[in-house]
């Protein structure tokens, strides 16, 4: 078995910046033959954050304007990712089938748009929620709990982070610290293994089964960029993703979880977000995220969250074939 690949850095428009991702090319004679724990294995062969498997149509079906797309980090399928979304979207409107304005995911259907400057934008189907516990609660005020951050700052901080979580199966702790020199503190070193703690974390039900790792954020300034000091009247962010043992330079998904979260919170009629990943570790990552929100209905009032959308470019880096000898 020969499939076509395709790696594009994501989140930038300079090769050797941003967030690697591998897409494989699925033909449609292929689809049923290439089984999960193929997918699996290739996803381990790149070793990068996610790897993307792009299913084509079937001849007779060339002008479908949607397709549907399979996520994998190297330890699982995940519903929904951000560069993944993004480097895709790329790839199918600049490369491949400009035609197609749907990519079909485990967490339902991202519309895409095309900007200016090879940019896309994609409609996140969010389906957020606010977890009752932290990990203070879960984990006591144990100072020195096994996988938090030694840093006391850092710590106390992860302690307190609200669990949020943008679609079910995708989780984030978002800890919030209060300065650049602190998030540059923020080690790889410490993996918490969020299977196994103590108590459970997320709430029963529907949302108890999910992906989840701490996303750190510093609000630059407690600045926004007003339209009309030339900027486009978006909140700064600076932020970084340290989890499962690596660094992710660009992480779409959290960064969507964290403007919602921020949007619902602070009770606003919609947001403009510009996060900046991977600094830290020499592959900065540019995000914009846009919420609009409506009332909410009843006697508790409060806004909730309308459209959700994820904005990025990529550059396509490397082309080849991956040789199987059969399904694995």
């Amino acid at each position: 078995m020969a499939l076509q690949f395709v790696t594009l850095d994501v989140f930038t428009s300079h090769r050797l910046q941003g967030n690697p991702l591998a897409v494989v090319t699925v033909p449609a004679a292929l689809k049923d033959s290439l089984t999960q724990a193929t997918k699996q294995k290739i996803a381990q062969e790149f070793n990068l954050s996610e790897t993307v498997f792009l299913h084509e149509a079937a001849e007779s079906d060339a002008g479908n304007q949607e397709r549907h797309i399979d996520i994998f980090t190297i330890e699982q399928e995940i519903p929904f990712a951000g560069h993944p979304t993004i480097g895709t979207a790329v790839l199918a409107k600049y490369h491949l089938h400009p035609h197609v304005h749907t990519l079909v995911t485990k967490a339902g259907p991202i519309g895409i748009a095309p900007q200016p400057g090879n940019r896309v934008r994609a409609k996140i189907p969010h389906d957020v929620h606010l977890h009752a516990r932290t990990l203070a609660d879960v984990v006591g005020e144990v100072a020195a709990a096994p996988g938090l951050s030694p840093d006391p700052q850092i710590r106390e901080a992860e302690l307190r982070a609200p669990v949020f979580s943008v679609v079910k199966g995708m989780t984030f702790v978002l800890v919030r610290l209060p300065s650049l020199e602190l998030l540059a503190r923020v080690s790889t070193g410490y993996r918490l293994d969020f299977g196994n703690l103590p108590k459970p974390l997320l709430d029963e039900g529907p949302w108890g089964d999910s992906f989840v790792c701490r996303y750190y954020y510093v609000d630059v300034g407690g600045e926004v960029e007003e339209e009309e000091d030339g900027g486009d009247g978006a909140r700064v962010i600076r932020a970084r993703m340290v989890e499962v043992g690596f660094e992710d330079p660009a992480t779409g998904s959290a960064a969507s979880a964290l403007a919602a979260y921020l949007t619902l919170g602070e009770g606003k009629a919609g947001r403009r977000f510009r996060v900046t990943q991977g600094v830290e570790m020499g592959r900065k990552s540019d995000i914009s995220v846009e919420t609009t929100t409506r009332e909410r209905e009843g006697a508790d009032g409060g806004v909730e969250l309308v459209d959700l959308w994820l904005g990025g470019t990529a550059v396509v880096v490397l082309k080849g074939t991956l040789t199987l000898d059969g399904v694995v």
